[in-house]
């Protein structure tokens, strides 16, 4: 039995929509995410190209403000070095001095385990906390600077601009001291 173009199949879940509807999805996507950045363009000014994705991992999409997802990839894999790409210095100061402060006592108690444990103990941390974490620091730096520019909306749209996003050196930065400090750990 053959149907007509365009005409929809109820009774086959398997078939690809026709075009106009997937256009509509399309549409539809589009419409949401731009919703989503005209009711938060601070926030997007600091996070930048991947503020569509951050939206929906911080549920800014819906009504409410849920609890952001609790899991992140790239913070739990990379940790200090997500952190220092981020642009969040004093929470990636925090996890380096938490890293040297885990080897020392392994090289104290000589109990290696312990150190392994600690050690996937703060990445499963930094993975649960991640996507919260960096909407902690978003906000905490739109306030900052909505409060040093008040009344200046050009210049808090720069500002944000210019201290959010990533930073590639900040990464290789963090990178050099993560190779600085195994080759000192070898000396």
């Amino acid at each position: 039995m053959s149907t007509a173009p365009g005409e929809e199949t109820a009774g086959n879940p398997y078939r690809a929509p026709s075009a106009a509807m997937h256009e509509a999805m399309i549409d539809a996507q589009i419409d949401a995410a731009v919703a989503v950045h005209d009711r938060h363009p601070l926030l997007a000014s600091v996070v930048g190209d991947n503020f569509a994705l951050y939206a929906r991992r911080w549920h800014l999409d819906e009504a409410g403000g849920r609890w952001p997802r609790p899991w992140h990839w790239p913070a739990f894999l990379f940790g200090f070095h997500w952190l220092m790409y981020r642009r969040m210095y004093l929470v990636a100061l925090a996890v380096l001095i938490a890293n040297l402060a885990i080897g020392t006592a392994m090289a104290l108690l000589n109990l290696a385990w312990v150190g392994i444990v600690l050690s996937l103990g703060l990445q499963v941390s930094l993975g649960i906390l991640g996507n919260a974490l960096y909407r902690w620091h978003c906000r905490r730096m739109v306030a900052r600077t909505q409060a040093r520019f008040s009344g200046q909306p050009e210049r808090i749209n720069a500002e944000l601009v210019r201290r959010g996003g990533t930073s590639r050196l900040a990464l290789g930065l963090g990178l050099a001291l993560f190779v600085v400090l195994r080759l000192l750990e070898g000396a």
